[in-house]
């Protein structure tokens, strides 16, 4: 059986930034999915591929694992919600807008308010 790979303090630091965005789909508090767009196309990666921390989604339990879930019935999902990809891109993209606004918030701080 192949050791289970131990996330570094960067990819930590990433998938925090994941689930504190909320759910993708309703907003609640969320865990972080790792997409299956990859491999074969069909979401088949292979034995011990499993897709990066970087490669993640935020979804609430009931959009991970419920009864209409990524999990349980993923063409339905994507098609009301989007692919994973189109989710992955979303949510890399609110990590963008998010560390642009912590930066804009640190300067101004800095600056006593003076832009």
């Amino acid at each position: 059986m192949a050791k289970k790979k131990v996330a570094t303090a960067k990819e930590k630091n990433h998938l925090d930034k994941v689930a504190s965005l909320g759910c993708l789909i309703c907003g609640s508090p969320a865990i972080c999915h790792h997409i299956r767009n990859r491999g074969d196309g069909k979401g088949n990666l292979g034995f011990g591929n499993r897709a990066t921390a970087y490669e993640t989604i935020p979804l609430c339990p009931s959009h991970h694992v419920g009864s209409f879930s990524i999990h349980s019935c993923k063409q339905q999902f994507e098609s009301m919600y989007g692919t994973e990809k189109e989710l992955l891109y979303r949510t890399l993209k609110e990590i963008e807008n998010m560390e642009q606004a912590n930066d804009l918030f640190n300067f101004y701080n800095t600056n006593k308010g003076e832009i």
